[in-house]
């Protein structure tokens, strides 16, 4: 049986594993996608736990920490430094194609994107975000990454005019189950009405910070369509196209509960 898993700190909002062994046992396929959850104390031995997955996941917090136990990495993955996808040891991004795919047909009402965190999943963003020439506004208590940002992707530093933003990202874990009741401290009601609120976190569904923003009757999106990019992207990496052609047209039906 091929492995393949998902590595993060805590995985008990991870989707990942349901979706695709999903697609596994529909196509047929003898493989095993697995949670591997790994204390940051014990990441340095990292490399006993990759060394028999034929090709992982990462996320928080390990994006950016897994590059050196890699042999390769992608030039976006390079240039962005985080890497979410592994085969054979090549790290790849689709995280920030997966989030650019899912503003398709969006109507961005302006050119100015507020993004909240300075992690791996908001470099995805930033990278993104530069390559729509979308200014970006950097929100983060993190000095010396926040400084990396600003030279990386030219993220202001400074707070913006709430009324210049057409986007606001959460690109950190706050509100992620199980710890539903966080929130990123910032306050919505000061934003246009033309204004989107992007939570990259999807479980749950309704993050409190979603919940804020469609009370004040802002446009609210969640981060179920960039997962689902992102992961036919890793499978297509995988060499298993049919089954992101699939993923793609069809999605995950029936969800878990809650979804």
């Amino acid at each position: 049986m091929i492995r393949y898993g998902i590595i993060g700190e805590h995985l008990g909002h991870t989707l990942s594993p349901f979706i695709y062994n999903s697609l596994f046992k529909k196509f047929g396929i003898d493989a095993v996608y697995e949670k591997i959850e790994i204390p940051k104390d014990e990441f340095v031995n990292v490399e006993n736990v990759i060394r028999d997955l034929q090709g992982f996941n990462v996320t928080v917090p390990y994006k950016e920490m897994i590059i050196p136990y890699l042999k390769s990495l992608s030039e976006d993955a390079k240039e962005m430094g985080a890497v979410n996808t592994v085969s054979n040891l090549a790290g790849f991004n689709t995280d920030w194609q997966g989030f650019k795919e899912s503003l398709n047909g969006i109507d961005l009402k302006g050119n100015t994107a507020l993004v909240i965190g300075s992690g791996g999943a908001s470099r995805a963003v930033c990278f993104a975000f530069k390559k729509m020439r979308i200014k970006i506004h950097l929100k983060s208590r993190n000095l010396q990454k926040s400084m990396e940002f600003k030279n990386l992707f030219g993220a202001d530093l400074e707070e913006p005019d709430p009324g210049s933003v057409s986007i606001i990202v959460n690109a950190t874990p706050l509100g992620m189950y199980p710890d539903i009741d966080g929130m990123p401290e910032i306050d919505l009601s000061k934003f246009s009405k033309d204004c989107v609120v992007y939570d990259l976190v999807y479980n749950p569904p309704l993050t409190r910070f979603l919940r804020v923003a469609k009370e004040l009757g802002l446009r609210t999106i969640n981060g179920y369509a960039m997962l689902i990019n992102q992961a036919t992207l890793n499978l297509r990496i995988w060499s298993m196209e049919d089954l992101g052609d699939y993923l793609l047209r069809n999605g995950i039906h029936p969800l878990p509960d809650g979804f």
